[in-house]
């Protein structure tokens, strides 16, 4: 069979849009799904990676995912499956993230509204900050069911992408129900703050994602068989509007600890991007990531193509 005969086998299904209403959330969430690439009639199963911030990241992850899939040895072929807001601007998830990815003990934030058209508010009468476990809520018990029910999902493999407050996000729900993922891509993640907050409050040294890291360990539980890649960018530390987070220099007191404490069934994957900023280091993060935990030994042959 000619190399045009193969590549003609393969198809990819389009990018599915979901409205999903949620019941612990009391949101509407805009859920998007990429299929991988398949050859016709196959059947397979396949493992799903959930991002955070589908407005924003969905399409530049669509375009990576397809690209480290192509020949399966930077990965193997995963399912992607964007969360977002209703809205096609970028920004729509600008304030509902600040709900959905806080949790209590985050340093609080000013809830006023961006001078930004397209983005939606939480509902009168609803939260609009700590809503970090109504959101997991969310996810494990209405989202991951709908998406093993509908799709060829490998039950069970399932890994979770989020930077920044989705970074924050993931590292909340590894230390209060690490199950509900099997790994966790975690990219510049905020676990420290000091100075004054835009809400007017001072915060001195309050690392709250570390204490809840040292009350994880604590606990001395296992969680068998997952992969915990973290990352961060070398002058995250240094940007304007930043400082305050200490981004850099705390990710190393986070894996420092972690490391240190050898959590049963956990493999850690830690690294610092050099050169990379706050909105430079996700792409990285998510291809290093990916790479951490789909890798594979062997791949297919190279095929001759344009280049």
């Amino acid at each position: 069979m000619s190399e045009n005969a193969q590549h003609a086998q393969e198809y990819y299904s389009p990018v599915e849009n979901l409205l999903i209403h949620s019941t612990h959330v009391k949101q509407t969430f805009k859920v998007q799904v990429m299929l991988p690439a398949r050859k016709k009639q196959e059947v397979t199963r396949f493992p799903v990676v959930y991002v955070t911030d589908g407005n924003f990241a969905f399409d530049a992850l669509k375009s990576i995912s397809y690209s480290i899939q192509t020949l399966e040895r930077d990965s193997a072929r995963f399912i992607l499956v964007g969360i977002g807001y209703p809205g096609e601007s970028p920004n729509a998830g600008a304030m509902l993230r600040c709900r959905d990815m806080t949790f209590p003990g985050y340093p609080r934030m000013s809830m006023k509204p961006p001078p930004i058209l397209g983005v939606p508010l939480a509902e009168e009468g609803t939260k609009d900050f700590d809503g970090a476990e109504d959101f997991k809520r969310f996810i494990a018990d209405e989202l991951i069911p709908l998406i093993d029910e509908k799709y060829e999902t490998v039950p069970g493999d399932r890994t979770y992408f989020g930077h920044s407050a989705g970074g924050g996000f993931g590292l909340y729900t590894l230390f209060t129900e690490s199950e509900v993922f099997k790994n966790y891509i975690i990219s510049s993640a905020a676990v420290l703050y000091h100075g004054k907050t835009s809400a007017g409050i001072n915060y001195e040294n309050y690392d709250f994602l570390l204490q809840d890291a040292r009350q994880f360990i604590a606990s001395k539980k296992s969680i068998g068989n997952t992969k915990v890649y973290m990352s961060v960018g070398t002058e995250e530390e240094f940007e304007p509007g930043l400082a305050d987070w200490q981004l850099t220099s705390s990710f190393y007191r986070l894996a420092a600890l972690m490391k240190a404490a050898s959590i049963p069934g956990l493999t850690l994957i830690a690294e610092a991007l050099a050169g990379e900023t706050h909105m430079t280091a996700w792409p990285g993060a998510f291809v290093r990531g990916v790479k951490a935990v789909f890798s594979t030994s062997t791949g297919a042959t190279p095929e001759r193509r344009c280049i």
